[in-house]
C-alpha cells in the first residue's frame, strides 16, 4: 500500500490575488501587471529613491531599493485585493 501526502491546493483567495509581474518600460521606470491589468508603478527619482504608486496612481511611499519597493507594493496590493 502506498501512502501519498495530500497535494497542496490553491485557495480561492490565492486565485483572487495574482502576483504582480514587473516590466521595465525605460531606465528607472517599472510598470506592474497582475492578470493582464495595470497594478501600479515604481519610478526611480534623481536622488535614487524608488517612488511607488498603486493601480489608481495613489502614492504608496518611497523605498531605498527596488526590491523594497516591490515588496511594499506587494503588501499594499494584497490588502487592496482583500478589500474588494
Amino acid at each position: 500500500m502506498t501512502i501519498a501526502a495530500p497535494r497542496p491546493t490553491e485557495s480561492s483567495a490565492d486565485r483572487a490575488r495574482p502576483a504582480v509581474a514587473w516590466t521595465t518600460i525605460q531606465a528607472g521606470l517599472w510598470v506592474g501587471n497582475a492578470a493582464g491589468e495595470f497594478a501600479g508603478m515604481i519610478e526611480r527619482s534623481s536622488s535614487g529613491e524608488f517612488f511607488i504608486t498603486d493601480h489608481r496612481a495613489k502614492p504608496l511611499g518611497t523605498c531605498a531599493t527596488l526590491d523594497e519597493a516591490q515588496a511594499r507594493h506587494a503588501r499594499q496590493f494584497q490588502l487592496a485585493k482583500a478589500d474588494r
